[in-house]
């Protein structure tokens, strides 16, 4: 019996160090961006959404979150760069990954069947994983049912290419990109290549303030401190300089569940501003810049079915400085939605994209324009032939 001893310890050593060993298995992708930048002077925050299975059910689990190679994979190293975890509307940063300290890992809950499905995050740093031309995979690394000692590495089923600031027109080339909206705080942006928001988004962003001091992540890039950090409704990323389609929709995902809160689009990458998002060639120096005349973000669907085309009245109507418009369409077509003065001259645009059959509502800041009376005008063609178009008043007392 002493005998069986030594080597029922040995097979427990096996089975656990086997366990910890990094694979990629249960760590399902539901949606992660295509590509991410380089750079130990020019890191950005990434966020992505995600399944683990496998688990037990109901149970409680540390981890941390970061990305590795495919050369990574069998081996107990789960890659480089740091966390960003998101617990509920919670964001927390870390530069140091620990499952047994404070700090160094947040806690996931597995329901019923031994899942979990949330949103999971990391800021990439110098290590040569990093490296523009590679791919890479998130990756996340759990402990043994709070025990603080590791248990699991999975790497998600989804690679991530790394593409370099530059001004050059090559497939592992980027220019960075960031846009000024109506977005709520803690949400997340995805920009994809075409308006009808399938395959994988091109990119991913989470909208500011998010709560994370940007001191605590060193060598962001600079136009993201400059521009995008603390300020409300503002998130920066990065995209491709080949890319022949330019950016056609930008989304808002609810941060509780990931629905579509609000979207917005455009049919050839040149956006309403004249910003264009078609190979572009700015690096991180020159970034294209998207303001609310081309991404207000702030049309969301109520998810009630029409009974016809309708334009509703703003509320709060006097208001300031920002108002909600309603409108009805009942078929499927292109919709706009501008603001005039008395005197006729179009203001600002509030809506142009193509919209499904639906009831939404636009939310409209006015910060930058003065008090007075204005009116609002829809006009829908529809994708059937069906034409609408009604007009309100709306008045701005600051």
């Amino acid at each position: 019996m002493k005998k069986l001893i030594p080597f029922f310890l040995f097979s427990i050593f096996i089975f656990t160090d086997a366990g910890a060993q990094l694979t990629q298995s249960n760590f399902i992708s539901v949606v992660t961006p295509q590509y991410m930048c380089s750079g130990g002077s020019t890191r950005l925050p990434y966020v992505y959404r995600a399944s683990v299975t496998g688990l037990l059910p109901n149970t409680k689990y540390r981890y941390y979150s970061q990305a590795c190679r495919y050369t990574d994979f069998g081996s107990g190293n789960s890659g480089a760069g740091n966390p960003i975890f998101i617990n509920g509307s919670n964001f927390r940063y870390t530069t140091s990954t620990s499952l047994s300290t404070p700090g160094g890992y947040d806690s996931l809950t597995t329901d019923s069947q031994g899942n979990y499905t949330g949103w999971f995050g990391f800021v990439h740093s110098g290590n040569a994983r990093f490296t523009a031309g590679n791919y890479v995979y998130p990756s996340i690394t759990l402990d043994s049912v709070g025990s603080g000692s590791t248990f699991r590495r999975y790497a998600l089923n989804d690679s991530i290419l790394v593409l370099q600031f530059a001004d050059s027109a090559n497939a592992i080339s980027g220019t960075g990109l960031y846009g000024i909206s109506l977005a709520t705080a803690k949400n997340i942006v995805t920009l994809y290549d075409n308006v009808n928001n399938t395959g994988r988004p091109l990119a991913m962003a989470i909208v500011e303030s998010e709560g994370i001091d940007a001191s605590a992540m060193p060598s962001l890039v600079p136009y993201y401190v400059d521009s995008v950090d603390a300020r409300n409704g503002r998130w920066g990323t990065v995209i491709p300089n080949l890319l022949s389609t330019g950016v056609r929709r930008i989304n808002v995902h609810r941060l509780a569940d990931a629905t579509i809160a609000s979207f917005n689009t455009d049919a050839d990458g040149i956006w309403p501003s004249g910003v264009s998002t078609v190979n572009p060639s700015g690096g991180s120096a020159t970034p294209v810049r998207l303001t609310q005349q081309d991404i207000q973000l702030s049309v969301s669907n109520t998810g009630m079915n029409p009974d016809g085309f309708r334009l509703e009245q703003n509320f709060p109507n006097p208001f300031n400085p920002s108002t909600t418009i309603g409108f009805a369409i009942a078929s499927s077509g292109t919709v706009r939605i501008r603001l005039f003065n008395t005197l006729g001259k179009e203001v600002s645009v509030l809506v142009s994209e193509e919209m499904q059959t639906g009831t939404y509502e636009v939310r409209f800041d006015a910060s930058g324009l003065n008090s007075g009376v204005y009116f609002y005008t829809l006009d829908f063609s529809g994708n059937n032939g069906a034409i609408y178009s009604e007009s309100r008043k709306l008045i701005l007392a600051k």
